[in-house]
């Protein structure tokens, strides 16, 4: 036997036996520091203490409290005239208005009482007031309305591999008109986590799509530090009296999940200046049964 050979494989072996256990140890110890756990007991009271004042959980508090990063990120930006051919076709009317101060454009094409408004290049609305006043409104198949707003954001170059459907509701629209239609709302992702505040909104009826609105959201890097996040528990609780002030009761939370947030100050004319780009934060997204979300910073203060 070749002794000098067999040394240099045990040698070989042991080294790449503990390179697996150190490898393993530390990788079980960066998972544990990466995601904690809540105690059951604690989430519990807390559900207990919502329902007492008359918010209820449709669904079981999210225990994992993972480290996250902030993301930069930046608002999409659209070429007007673009969009109003793809939009409306050829032969189309435009004019311009100006808002914040008069530093921003509102541009405004129509044809056929057909009309896409572009405000600061970032936010695009679609009206087709042919069919937002019809007189009858008839329900359709799910499926159908799933069919007519992908196809729609496809047809419109929309529909991008980060952008999903989140949400369905059928009822009045105030800013639609006074008929019941669907509301097709799509949230854009990174990495299997929403990423707000960027929307699609597709409104349809029976005769087709009545309205679309959309800000979208580019991502440029991410920030190397993680941090460690609230518990949902937490979120709950701090959003709890905003809930109950702006919702008649009974309210029924549908969806609690982490994602993040980009949240300019506001959408106001003023600050449209400022919402170019900035850092989305890890954040709780709440959604309770009539739509409304309410997103809660998820870095420890």
């Amino acid at each position: 036997m070749d002794w000098s050979k067999a040394k240099n494989l045990l040698i070989v072996a042991f080294v790449l036996t503990n390179i697996f256990l150190i490898y393993n140890i530390l990788d079980d110890t960066f998972k544990r520091n990466e995601t904690q756990v809540i105690d059951g007991k604690y989430s519990g009271n807390v559900e207990q203490y919502l329902n007492d004042n008359g918010i209820n959980l449709d669904i079981p508090i999210p225990k994992e409290m993972p480290s996250l990063p902030m993301l930069v990120v930046r608002y999409k930006n659209f070429d007007p005239d673009k969009m109003a051919k793809m939009f409306l076709g050829k032969d189309y009317n435009k004019r311009t208005e100006t808002f914040g101060s008069g530093s921003l454009r509102r541009e405004i094409f129509e044809k056929s009482n057909k009309e896409l408004i572009v405000e600061g290049n970032k936010r695009l609305t679609y009206r087709n007031k042919n069919i937002e006043d019809e007189k009858q409104s008839y329900t359709l198949n799910e499926k159908t309305v799933i069919k007519m707003g992908d196809d729609f954001l496809k047809q419109h170059k929309l529909m991008k591999d980060n952008v999903e459907l989140d949400q369905i509701y059928y009822g009045i629209e105030e800013r639609i008109g006074d008929r019941p239609v669907y509301k097709l709302v799509y949230n854009q992702t990174y990495k299997n986590k929403f990423l707000g505040e960027s929307y699609i909104y597709v409104y349809i009826n029976h005769n087709g799509i009545v309205a679309m609105e959309t800000m979208l959201l580019e991502y440029e890097k991410t920030q190397q530090q993680r941090k460690k996040i609230i518990p949902a528990t937490e979120a709950l609780i701090r959003a709890m009296n905003t809930i109950l002030q702006e919702n008649e009761k009974p309210i029924f939370i549908k969806e609690i999940e982490v994602g993040y947030y980009f949240s300019p100050t506001s959408y106001t004319e003023s600050d449209w200046k400022g919402i170019d780009s900035g850092t989305a934060f890890p954040s709780w997204r709440i959604t309770i049964q009539n739509g409304k979300t309410y997103f809660v910073e998820a870095y420890k203060n």
